[in-house]
């Protein structure tokens, strides 16, 4: 699982490789690459990659490439937010499955205030 979140002129690629060998029979692969785009002179791009040399496995992958939701913004602004404080929230809902995942919360802790860093 890849999120990433662009602004100003940033730019980054996402690869994620999965490879399943011969031999790794009933195997499962998933991926996903999601980027939120809050510039338009930002570039971001999530590129899955499979790689299966077996029949017998289960393997997906998706990308998605996006700008914020109008209408999300909209109706969080409608009940009294910012439009900063709305996008702040909205960043922190797009990278929370990743950030959630993390097993140690210190390091969950340090992330959160490392992403409200960059993102203001």
């Amino acid at each position: 699982m890849t999120h990433g979140v662009m602004k100003d002129s940033s730019s980054a690629i996402f690869n994620g490789v999965n490879k399943i060998e011969k031999g790794g029979t009933k195997a499962h692969s998933e991926q996903t690459g999601r980027v939120l785009m809050l510039s338009s002179k930002a570039r971001g791009d999530a590129n899955p990659i499979l790689l299966i040399d077996e029949d017998d496995v289960t393997a997906g992958h998706a990308a998605s490439v996006g700008k914020i939701d109008p209408m999300q913004m909209f109706y969080m602004q409608s009940r009294g937010l910012s439009k900063v404080e709305a996008e702040r929230l909205i960043i922190h809902g797009f990278l929370e499955p990743v950030v959630g995942e993390l097993p140690i919360e210190s390091v969950k802790s340090r992330l959160t205030e490392v992403i409200e860093g960059k993102v203001y």
